[in-house]
Parts: C-alpha cells; structure tokens; sequence
C-alpha cells in the first residue's frame, strides 16, 4: 500500500510537470513582456541588434526591444553598437546622422510568480493487525509562475550612423568610439537627438 502511495506522488508530480512544459512549449513564439538585453538579433523576429552597412562610413543599426525595455537603454545600445563597427572598421568617432521610431503591437507571455497551492490526495488506508491508518498526506506542489499572455509593443529604434577618424567631419554630435566602448552598459550615455 506505501508503494501505490509513491507512485501516485510521482505519477502527480510528472503530470504537472509535462503539463507545464506543454504550456511552456505552446508559448514558445510568443515573446516574453520583459526589458531586452543588450545582444545581437539570431532573426528579422529576434530582439537585439541588427546592423546594414550603407557605404563604407555609414551604418543603418536597428534595436529591437520590448516595450518593458526603458527609452534610454534602447538608445544606448543602438549606438554602443554603432560604436563597436566603428572600432571594428578602425574609426575613432561615430555620430548619429538620422534616428527613427517604430512601435507595432503583439501579444506577449508576462510570467508571473504565485503562491504555492496546496494539493491534497485520495487517502489509501493501510491496514496492519494492530489497525488501519490513512497513509496518503496532503502535499504542496510547487507552483512558481502563471504565464499570462499580454499586449505590448515592440520597439523598432534605428539609428544612421556615420563614422570617421576626423571628428571635425561628423560636428557636435560626434562620439569618441574609445569613450563610448570604455563606459558600462549601465552608465548612461549622452542623449541621441532624436529631432533627426
């Protein structure tokens, strides 16, 4: 009787465990309402950065975020990328020439954190010569987040930046490449004039 109990705790506890998974595998395509870190797009779908190249001295890069993802680091990240193409091409200073926003709605998972609910299970009586007593306990399943599906926008910020080794040639808004690649993502950098 104890080994029928065993069995039903785990026969439960892998049922809620492909029953999550499913739910989790179902929510796969859609994305998380969360900020977006600094990294590079895997697809047009992913988000992160994105670079075309324009002309030798001139970059098109795209920052897809999340709309949780604050204005000012999508800003930073746009350009801290422009900054590592400028390096990587050997330039010494990048400005922001033009800047565009896009916003278009989607349908995002929020996952939440919830309290454990307690589960109780049918009662087995086992009996022995000296009596009968029920084996089976009530027991908690862990029940660490509820995946909610949400509307959010995605923010599609692109930035043409033109690079040099003369600052002169790229006027007030130039950046110093060495600068911009020394600072911490965290720090925040100068505000991108985004009048175009």
């Amino acid at each position: 009787m104890r080994h029928k109990f065993k069995i039903r705790n785990i026969h439960a506890v892998v049922g809620a465990a492909i029953i999550t998974s499913n739910i989790l595998a179902g929510c796969a395509s859609v994305p998380v309402a969360s900020p977006t870190p600094y990294k590079s797009a895997k697809s047009e779908q992913s988000y992160g950065y994105s670079s075309e190249k324009i002309s030798d001295q001139e970059y098109r890069i795209l920052f897809k975020a999340s709309d949780k993802t604050p204005a000012d680091k999508v800003q930073q990240y746009a350009l801290r990328r422009a900054a590592e193409i400028a390096q990587t091409n050997g330039f010494d200073f990048v400005a922001v020439a033009s800047t565009n926003i896009e916003k278009k709605r989607v349908i995002a998972r929020e996952i939440s954190m919830t309290k454990n609910d307690q589960v109780t299970f049918p009662s087995d009586k086992q009996c022995t010569m000296s009596g009968c007593s029920n084996v089976a306990q009530p027991s908690t399943l862990p029940n660490p987040s509820v995946i909610e599906k949400k509307a959010m926008k995605d923010i599609y910020f692109s930035i043409v930046a033109e690079m040099s080794n003369d600052k002169v040639s790229l006027g007030n808004n130039a950046f110093s490449v060495s600068e911009l690649l020394a600072q911490p993502l965290e720090e925040k950098i100068r505000t991108i004039n985004t009048n175009g």
